[in-house]
């Protein structure tokens, strides 16, 4: 429902000057007088006479039903928009006048139909392709209907304070959060006009105390006068010190248009002083206002000139409080959409809260968010069911991060606009989990389940008979991060990354595990290739030694022997040599990755140990089965030079086998390749340096007491050590 949008901030002359004329029949002239001048519930009364006399389909009855669709919504029918719309959208009556389908994919989402809306929202887009309504409906009803998606809110409906009328745009007005100030039209209020387009009163400003843990029933915020009037006002807002009262007063012209403004006035005890004007336009509505702490910037909603469309969301600025606001400048095509944007809120200087109905959402206005960095607004986030509705769903206030109050006119309110409260759910979360043997896959006791939060405080269980292990939910807390560890000895250990944040509703963590056991035989690690006759490894397979990194990190006790074998293609002296130093490479690999060098021992086999397959290998379509031992003898037998090359590739391989679980860590800090800056030396002392081979310059240097050479780049105060003397740096402890 717009009526409120229309009442306190903008009326649009210029939305029925595109409407199709009527032929000037006495009844449907008037009818015509009064939809211009907005007075939609007489003019339906007289449209509905009109058309029940008309017998036969025409044009001109097409022409009636339109009129009576656009009574019904925007006077916030959208049931009823919908029938009427329904009658026309399928004639040729949308060829004159596509608005016809978007207004009905329109009132058709709203009212829950969104599989028919998507047909309506594709014909529109056919005849309007560059209208981006089309698009952004069609988004809403892919992205957001069909999804389980919600908000972490609870919603309910403020009883105390609402009535039969409308009742919106509550805004906290002490610092103790124990009094609000909202607009309503119930009864009593000073304003003596109703709307015409609605029948509604207009409205004044009222308050209510919260005392006895309850709102007490509202009364006016002013008697005197001076605040409430026998114009329309609303919408208020007040400053940090709740001393300065912002709103929005919509007052007849001379020409007996209604345009609004903002106003300001101050609070004195029971009293106010007179309103002034803070921010107007002769030629536009402007309302809805907030206001910096410091009061230096304004934001509000506007139907000027320069906008993206419909009504848009604006600022504007000062120097200091006494002066008037410059220029306002649109907020851009990121917020601001062909729709109506208003009702804007802006929390710790970077959050912006608004309504929209032009970005993509569950029908009417919905209420989005949007991030400021580096003076850019992100794109709007719609904040989902409960907070919005397939109603009108718009300014939202916050009383601190988990409540506050926001307005609806969604079903099953008290009257149209009601004041509603949200309160963020707190989200239960459990986690449990079975551990078996991955080996005989039987559940396994006594599994040590450590439970580490982010800020390091451990929590540990122990699984039962059954191998089951649990935590309750007071345990995990929300927006959280947790790293479970799995442990048992001569297991290897099995670590889990648990989050809470981003759940919306309460959530059961289940982590069923199967423990691997430690084994006593040599375990193969991945494909690691070597050039012939070197040694280093290669790049491209040092990914491959990571999940040997990632295992010594999680089982911080190990201490392992890698070791290399080579094919029997040379002769036992030098393979045992090549051997070695290919496990060595493995050992400073896994040093440069932060592994304690105590931990690993390097140990080179040679041909002195060949293969025993532990699985079928298919190489070159021949079946290597599992059992054989690739011995020389039985290489030497098989039937092609390609076969055979295949079993030496099996038998070079890299190994690694437990040797021991009782290592403890030094504790020492392991780090990458130091940098070394060289101090300027303002005593003019010389550096003495030598060349090395490659005729780079060295100098002696010292870290944590240990000596290595440094080389020297005359350009630049930075010097490096090698990574192979970082290594051994690493081996003796430094």
């Amino acid at each position: 429902m717009y009526l409120k949008f229309y009442r306190f901030v903008m009326i649009l002359m210029a939305m029925v000057a595109s409407l199709p004329a009527l032929p000037q029949d006495k009844d449907l002239k008037t009818a015509d007088e009064l939809f211009k001048d907005l007075q939609y519930q007489e003019a339906i009364a007289l449209y509905t006479k009109t058309w029940s006399k008309m017998k036969e389909q025409s044009f001109k009855k097409q022409q009636v039903e339109y009129k009576l669709a656009e009574c019904y919504r925007l006077t916030g029918k959208p049931a009823k928009a919908a029938e009427w719309y329904g009658r026309i959208a399928d004639s040729k009556f949308p060829e004159k006048y596509p608005d016809v389908l978007l207004h009905y994919a329109d009132a058709l989402r709203s009212t829950g139909n969104c599989d028919k809306a998507i047909l309506y929202y594709r014909k529109f887009i056919d005849k309007q392709p560059d209208s981006p309504l089309g698009i952004s409906g069609v988004s809403s009803c892919e992205e957001l209907f069909t999804s389980d998606r919600q908000s972490r809110f609870i919603v309910g409906n403020l009883k105390t304070i609402n009535s039969t009328e409308d009742d919106y745009a509550a805004t906290f007005s002490s610092g103790n959060f124990d009094q609000l100030f909202f607009s309503s039209n119930r009864k009593g209020s000073v304003g003596k006009d109703r709307e015409n387009w609605s029948g509604a009163w207009f409205s004044d400003i009222y308050m209510s105390n919260f005392r006895n843990s309850a709102w007490e029933p509202p009364v006016t915020a002013d008697a005197t006068g001076i605040l409430n009037t026998e114009a329309n006002e609303g919408t208020p807002f007040f400053d940090q010190k709740f001393s300065k009262l912002y709103f929005t007063r919509c007052e007849k012209g001379a020409d007996k248009k209604v345009y609004c403004q903002i106003m300001e006035s101050d609070r004195q005890g029971q009293r106010w002083t007179k309103p002034k004007v803070v921010l107007s336009d002769a030629n536009a509505n402007s309302g809805q206002p907030w206001v910096s702490h410091d009061e230096l910037v304004i934001f509000f909603a506007s139907d000027r000139k320069g906008g993206q469309g419909g009504k848009d969301i604006w600022m504007a600025s000062r120097s200091n409080k006494g002066r008037p606001f410059g220029e306002p400048v649109n907020l851009g095509p990121t917020i601001n959409t062909a729709g109506d944007e208003m009702f804007p809120l802006l929390k710790n200087d970077t959050l912006l809260y608004f309504a929209s109905s032009g970005h993509p959402g569950f029908g009417g206005l919905d209420i989005f968010r949007s991030v400021k960095t580096n003076d850019s607004w992100a794109n709007p986030e719609n904040l989902l069911t409960p907070i919005n509705s397939s109603g009108d769903d718009f300014a939202i206030n916050f009383k601190s991060e988990k409540e506050g109050y926001f307005s609806s006119n969604r079903d099953g309110g008290l009257g149209r606009d009601d004041i509603y409260y949200f309160v963020r759910r707190t989200n239960l979360f459990t986690l449990s989990g079975t551990v078996k043997d991955e080996r005989t896959l039987f559940t396994t006791a006594d599994v040590s389940a450590s439970l580490i939060s982010s800020l390091g405080d451990t929590i540990k269980v122990m699984t039962d008979k059954q191998g089951f292990y649990s935590y309750d939910h007071p345990i995990l807390t929300e927006d959280n991060d947790y790293h479970l560890i799995l442990a048992k000895e001569n297991f290897f250990t099995v670590h889990h990354d648990i989050s809470t944040f981003g759940y919306t509703s309460n959530h059961d963590f289940v982590f069923n595990t199967l423990l691997k056991p430690i084994p006593e035989e040599p375990i193969i690690l991945p494909d690691i290739l070597y050039d012939l006759a070197k040694w280093d490894i290669k790049p491209q397979y040092q990914d491959s030694l990571m999940v040997l990194v990632k295992i010594l990190r999680d089982n911080p006790n190990l201490i392992i022997e890698l070791r290399s074998h080579t094919d029997s293609r040379a002769s036992l002296e030098y393979n045992d040599e090549l051997s070695q130093k290919r496990a060595q490479s493995v050992v400073d690999f896994l040093v440069s990755k932060g592994v304690e060098p105590d931990r690993l021992v390097a140990k080179g086999y040679g041909e002195r140990v060949p293969r025993a397959l532990d699985r079928d290998f298919v190489r070159k379509g021949y079946t290597f089965r599992k059992g054989v031992t690739l011995t020389e003898p039985f290489i030497e037998n098989l039937s092609t030079n390609e076969l055979k090359e295949s079993a030496h590739e099996l038998n070079r391989r890299t190994e690694f086998l437990v040797i021991a679980k009782d290592y403890k860590p030094s504790g020492k800090t392991i780090a990458g390749m130091p940098e070394i800056r060289i101090i300027a030396d303002s005593l003019g002392m010389a550096v003495a340096y030598t060349l090395s081979a490659d005729n780079d310059r060295e100098v002696d240097a010292y870290l944590n007491n240990f000596r290595a050479s440094a080389m020297l780049d005359q350009h630049n105060v930075i010097s490096y050590i090698s990574e192979q003397q970082v290594i051994e740096l690493m081996r003796q402890g430094g």
